[in-house]
């Protein structure tokens, strides 16, 4: 009897401690990895793009319920065939796969895999302990075509779960999320600060928005070249915040730039209007275009 009200004790102590789980987002580019980084923490955490390789770097999202704290870790896509990105890729996940409780691999169910790709799968997969296949996009196909591909891929590789979902119309998330919560081991916050919701700075954040409008509003592969430079004095009921663009050609800055200034125009405004999102607060956004010096 005894010994049962020792157990009892012990395990009432163990629900009051907190819990925090390391949870790695990976897959093949444009799969919604971005996406749904910033659809569970509702703020623009990792910029989004259709272009190939947004992500340049990996990028934690922090997310605090309860007693329990979520990191998610938005890592840049798989791609071998750009060795560039595979060395980022490699750093990315060299730096978290030992300490990640579970991996979320996240597929485009509109997208046929190829036999190059389910080996990646493999090769990906063999880094986590505890995988979790999530199937994206699922609102884009049929249902029969979903379980045929999680049948198909199940049977090849050692997924825990498999959840299918629509990270940008948030469909599933809650039953994802609430394995992650429910499976999350006991453990101190990393992340002490209940409001963090980042690992990145501010200034980083509001850069890569406005790298975010440049993908989606420059055609070419200017994007991947560009540095941005980002300086903020906060006033009494405005942030002034001045950007600096570096590119390496004169006709990549009069890329930028448009016809009449129309193009910088056009970044400054979508990205004004998001960075006035992610700090609540009116800003006066100011972007200038450089060629980049040789030392830079």
């Amino acid at each position: 009897m005894l010994k049962l009200k020792q157990q009892a004790n012990y395990l009432r102590k163990l629900n009051l401690k907190n819990k925090c789980a390391l949870v790695s987002i990976t897959g093949f580019p444009n799969a919604g990895k971005s996406t749904l980084i910033n659809s569970f923490i509702e703020k623009k955490i990792s910029i989004v793009s259709h272009k190939v390789q947004t992500t340049q770097q990996s990028i934690r999202g922090i997310l605090n319920k309860g007693k329990v704290q979520i990191i998610f870790i938005d890592t840049p896509g798989v791609v071998e065939s750009r060795r560039h990105f595979s060395k980022s890729f490699s750093r990315a996940i060299t730096q978290n796969e030992f300490i990640c409780d579970f991996n979320l691999f996240i597929l485009d169910v509109t997208k046929q895999l190829d036999e190059k790709e389910y080996f990646l799968i493999k090769k990906l997969t063999n880094l986590f302990k505890n995988n979790f296949l999530i199937l994206n996009k699922i609102d884009l196909v049929e249902k029969r075509k979903l379980l045929n591909l999680s049948q198909k891929i199940n049977s090849q590789y050692d997924f825990k779960n498999t959840f299918m979902i629509s990270a940008k119309k948030k469909m599933g998330l809650r039953t994802l999320l609430n394995k992650i919560v429910t499976t999350a081991p006991i453990r101190k916050w990393i992340y002490t600060e209940e409001k963090t919701l980042t690992d990145k700075s501010l200034i980083f954040q509001i850069s890569e928005i406005t790298r975010e409008k440049i993908f989606q509003l420059i055609n070419k592969e200017i994007p991947y070249t560009v540095d941005i430079k980002t300086s903020i004095k906060e006033e009494k009921k405005i942030y002034i915040i001045n950007q600096k663009i570096f590119v390496k050609k004169d006709s990549h800055k009069s890329i930028i730039i448009g016809k009449q200034g129309e193009k910088i125009k056009q970044i400054g405004t979508r990205s004004r209007l998001d960075i006035e999102k992610l700090i609540g607060q009116q800003v006066y956004l100011k972007i200038e275009v450089f060629k980049k010096k040789k030392n830079l």
